[in-house]
C-alpha cells in the first residue's frame, strides 16, 4: 500500500475513535476517545465547564435519551446557567473508586458494568458568590457503531463509557419534576427625612382592598358594596370582579392612603363574605405629595437597558428604580443590597430545596437639612406662577427649601400613571418634572451687581468712596451705542453701595468697563471666584450655569469680544446665565462668614433604627473658597443691601416697610429674549447683625421683583428668622 494512503487510513482511523477532531469555534478538540467511567467524566465535566452543552448531548446514554431529547437537554442547562447566574464552574473528580473497564479492550464483545463517578463542582455565580456542590455520576458501557471509513468497508464496533443522565447531575438537589428558581429578596428601601425626623419618602404596608372571584356568590352585591365603600363608579368595579383572570387570583380594586385606621380597614374586612378581601403591599410612599417632589424624585420601572446592567444585582422586570432626585441620586444608597433564594421548586411552586442563598441588606437612611414646613411654605407662595424659592441658613450653609413649580407627586407613579397623567408630565410646555431651582439657568440681573461691584473695587482703581454719575442714558461705549438706565431720572452720584439701593446701571457699566479695559479676562475670571459657571456641588443634579468670555465666545457664537459684553454682563445680562442654587449660596457667602461652601442639603446617612437612625456619615457645608474681596469691600456691599430695603432711597424700601426683621436684599429684573418675557427676582437675609435665614425668589414672568417675590420671601423670613441651627 502506498505511503500516502496508509497515512490517510491512519487519519481516518484516529479521527473516528477520537470525541472529534476539531471544536464548534474551531480549536483542536480530544484527541483521545474516552476509555474508563474516569474520563467520560472528567471529559462530561469538562465540556460542562465551557458551555458546550451540545457535545455533552454526546454522551448522554441511549437510556436517558428516551426521558429527554437533544434540544431540551441543551435548553435546560442554558436556562439553569442564566437562572442561577452562573458564570463559570471548575470541577475536580473527588476518586477513582473502580477500575472496572480501565484497560478493557473497546472492541470486547464482554458485558460492561456500572460505575458512579463522585465529583465536586464549584459554581461561580455573579449574584450567589462561589459555592461547591457535590455530586456523583453514573455511567454506563454501551456499544457504538462506527461507520466505515471506505466505500465498501465494514463498520467498526466498540464500547464506550456514556452518562446515564438526570437532572440532579447539575445540582444534587435537583430532580425528575423540580425546577430551579431564583427567588429575590428585597431589601427595606432607606427612609428619606427631613431635618426634624419627619419623613419624606417612606417603604409603607398599605392596604389593599381587593376581591377573590371564587368567594363572591352574588356579583352586583359585591359591586354595589364597594363602589359605595370605596367611592367608585359600578362601572369601575365592575371591570374587577368580572375579570378573565383564575377565579382563585387575588385581584386588587384600590390601595388605602397611608395612615388609614384600624377602624377603616376593618370595614373591609367585615365583606368577606361578599367576596372582598385585604391584603397589605409594602410600597413606596411619599407621606407629603407633591411637596419637595423635585427634591425627592420619584421612582419607576427599571427600563430593558438598565435591566441588562442590574441583573447581577437582583433586579428583575417590573422593579423599580429611582429615576429622578435623591431617590435616583442616592439609589445605591438607599435601595441596599438584594438578597435572593436559588432554590428547587416543586410543579406546585413548594420550595423543595435551597441550593444557595444570598441575604439581603436594607438600605440606608437619608437626612436632609430640609424643612418640610418651610418647604411647604415656600411652595404655598409660589401658588401657581413657574419659578422657584430657595431658603438657606448662612450660618452653616444648610438647605432648608427648595420650591420649584410646576409640581407633581411622585406617588402617582408608584399607583401607575394614566395615560392623561402621562401626557400631563411629560408633554406639558410648563415641564412639571423640571428642577427650577437647581437645573433653571436664568439671566440674573440686578441681584447679580454685587459681583460686579466687588470686582470693580479688588481689581481697578476703584474704592468703596468713588462716585459715578447715575444718569438715565450712559454713553460710556459712544453715542453710537447709548446704554439707558432703568430710571429715567438724574440720580447723581453714587457710591458702589449706594449704586446698589438705587440698582443703577451706569455705576455697574462704568466698573465693568474698567475692568474690561485692565484685561478682557480680569471681570469672568473674578466671577467664578464667586461660584458661578460651575455646580455648587449640593449633592444632586444641577446645571452648571455660564460665566461668558472672549474664548467661549468665539468657540460658541463664532465672534470676538466687545466692551459691550463686559457692560452687559455687569447687570446681570447678555450671556450671563445662573442657577436660583447657585445666586443664593453667593449670598449666603456675603450675608455671614464671607467665605463661598458647597450647599448642605445631605445631613446624615444613618443605618435603619427603632430611634430613627444612627449616622454612619454626618456631613457639613464643605469649603470651597474665601470670597475675593477685602473686609471693607464686604461691609460696603452689605451696606449697600441694607439701603436697598431699609432706605427711603432704595429699590424695595416700600416692600419691607414696617417689617420686624432687620433685612438685607437685591431685586432683580431679566429680559428673556428666547421667551419675550421678563424674569423678576429678589434675595434677602435676616436679621443683619447675626442671620440666620437668606431666600431667593424668581417668577419667571413677572413685572417686579420688589413687587411680586419680596413679599413672599418677607413673609417667609419674618415666620421663620431664627430658627435654631441644623442638629441643635
Amino acid at each position: 500500500m502506498p505511503l500516502r494512503v496508509t497515512f490517510l487510513i491512519a487519519t481516518a482511523f484516529l479521527c473516528a475513535f477520537a470525541i472529534a477532531c476539531t471544536s464548534e469555534d474551531g480549536s483542536p478538540a480530544e484527541t483521545k476517545r474516552p476509555t474508563t467511567p474516569e474520563e467520560t467524566a472528567e471529559r462530561w465535566l469538562q465540556l460542562w465547564a465551557d458551555d458546550r452543552f451540545d457535545e455533552m448531548w454526546s454522551l448522554v446514554a441511549s437510556e436517558s435519551r428516551l426521558t429527554i431529547d437533544r434540544q431540551t437537554f441543551i435548553g435546560r442547562y442554558t436556562s439553569i446557567k442564566e437562572e442561577a447566574t452562573i458564570t463559570g464552574i471548575d470541577y475536580e473528580l473527588l476518586t477513582n473508586p473502580s477500575a472496572t473497564g480501565t484497560g478493557v479492550d473497546p472492541f470486547a464483545d464482554e458485558v460492561a458494568t456500572d460505575n458512579e463517578i463522585p465529583f465536586k463542582v464549584t459554581f461561580h455565580t455573579s449574584f450567589f458568590g462561589d459555592f461547591p456542590d457535590r455530586n456523583s455520576m453514573p455511567l454506563v458501557q454501551e456499544d457504538v457503531t462506527v461507520p466505515a471509513e471506505e466505500p465498501g468497508g465494514e463498520p467498526q464496533k466498540h464500547k464506550e463509557w456514556r452518562v446515564l443522565w438526570t437532572p440532579s447531575l447539575y445540582f444534587s438537589a435537583l430532580d425528575d419534576t423540580s425546577l430551579v428558581h431564583f427567588f429575590q429578596r428585597v431589601p427595606r428601601r432607606g427612609t428619606i427625612y427631613d431635618r426634624n425626623g419627619e419623613p419624606l419618602a417612606i417603604d409603607a404596608d398599605l392596604p389593599v382592598i381587593g376581591i377573590v372571584p371564587d368567594l363572591i356568590l352574588d356579583d352586583e352585591a359585591t359591586i354595589a358594596a364597594l363602589s359605595n365603600a370605596l367611592q367608585l363608579s359600578d362601572a369601575e368595579v365592575r371591570t374587577h370582579v368580572e375579570t378573565t383572570l383564575p377565579s382563585y387570583y387575588f385581584i386588587p380594586v384600590q390601595t388605602l392612603p397611608y395612615g388609614s385606621t384600624d377602624a377603616e380597614v376593618q370595614t373591609f374586612r367585615d365583606m368577606i363574605d361578599l367576596g372582598i378581601v385585604v391584603r397589605e403591599s409594602s410600597q413606596r410612599y411619599y407621606p407629603h405629595e407633591s411637596a419637595a417632589a423635585h427634591v425627592i424624585g420619584y421612582m419607576t420601572e427599571v427600563t430593558p437597558e438598565q435591566l441588562e446592567e442590574l441583573a447581577d444585582e437582583g433586579f428583575a422586570a417590573g422593579d423599580l428604580i429611582g429615576a429622578s432626585g435623591l431617590e435616583r441620586q442616592y439609589e445605591g444608597t438607599l435601595s441596599g443590597e438584594r438578597g435572593g433564594l436559588l432554590a428547587t421548586v416543586s410543579p406546585e411552586g413548594t420550595i423543595t430545596a435551597t441550593i444557595a442563598e444570598q441575604p439581603s441588606e436594607p438600605g440606608m437612611d437619608l437626612w436632609l437639612a430640609l424643612d418640610i414646613e418651610i418647604q411647604k411654605s415656600a411652595e404655598a407662595e409660589l401658588g401657581e406662577r413657574p419659578g422657584a424659592i430657595v431658603v438657606m441658613d448662612p450660618r452653616d450653609n444648610s438647605v432648608l427649601a427648595l420650591a420649584s413649580y410646576p409640581r407633581f407627586d411622585p406617588n402617582a407613579f408608584i399607583r401607575g400613571l394614566t395615560q392623561q397623567e402621562a401626557d400631563d408630565l411629560f408633554n406639558n410646555p410648563d415641564l412639571p418634572l423640571f428642577n427650577r431651582a437647581l437645573l433653571a439657568e436664568y439671566a440674573p440681573g440686578s441681584t447679580f451687581k454685587p459681583v460686579t461691584m466687588a470686582a470693580g473695587i479688588e481689581k481697578t482703581e476703584y474704592t468703596t468712596a468713588s462716585t459715578f454719575h447715575c444718569v438715565p442714558v450712559w454713553t460710556g461705549l459712544g453715542e453710537d451705542f447709548p446704554q439707558r438706565n432703568w430710571q429715567t431720572v438724574d440720580r447723581g452720584w453714587l457710591t458702589p453701595a449706594q449704586g446698589l439701593m438705587a440698582s443703577c446701571n451706569p455705576v455697574f457699566f462704568d466698573l465693568a468697563k474698567r475692568l474690561d479695559e485692565i484685561d478682557e479676562n480680569i471681570f469672568p475670571d473674578f466671577i467664578r471666584q464667586f461660584g458661578y459657571g460651575s455646580p455648587t456641588g449640593i449633592g444632586i443634579e444641577e446645571a452648571a450655569g455660564l460665566v461668558p468670555d472672549p474664548q467661549w465666545k468665539l468657540d460658541n457664537v463664532g465672534e470676538y469680544w466687545f466692551r459691550g459684553d463686559a457692560v452687559n454682563m455687569a447687570i446681570g445680562q447678555g450671556f450671563m446665565l445662573a442657577t436660583p442654587i447657585q445666586l443664593i449660596n453667593t449670598y449666603s457667602a456675603i450675608a455671614d462668614t464671607g467665605v463661598l461652601r458647597e450647599p448642605l442639603l445631605i445631613w446624615r446617612i444613618g443605618e435603619p433604627s427603632a430611634g430613627g437612625g444612627i449616622a454612619v456619615q454626618q456631613f457639613e457645608a464643605k469649603e470651597v473658597r474665601p470670597l475675593p474681596v477685602s473686609q471693607v469691600t464686604l461691609d460696603s456691599i452689605r451696606h449697600g443691601l441694607y439701603l436697598v430695603t431699609q432706605s427711603v432711597g432704595g429699590t424695595s424700601y416700600q416692600a419691607w416697610l414696617g417689617t420686624p426683621l432687620d433685612v438685607a436684599g437685591k431685586s432683580g429684573t431679566a429680559e428673556d429674549l428666547a421667551e419675550g418675557s421678563d424674569h423678576v427676582f429678589f434675595v434677602a437675609y435676616a436679621n443683619r447683625g447675626a442671620p440666620s435665614l437668606v431666600a431667593l425668589g424668581v417668577l419667571e414672568e413677572g413685572q417686579s421683583g420688589s413687587a411680586e417675590v419680596a413679599p413672599m420671601l418677607r413673609r417667609i423670613l419674618e415666620a421663620y428668622v431664627g430658627l435654631p441651627l441644623l442638629g441643635s
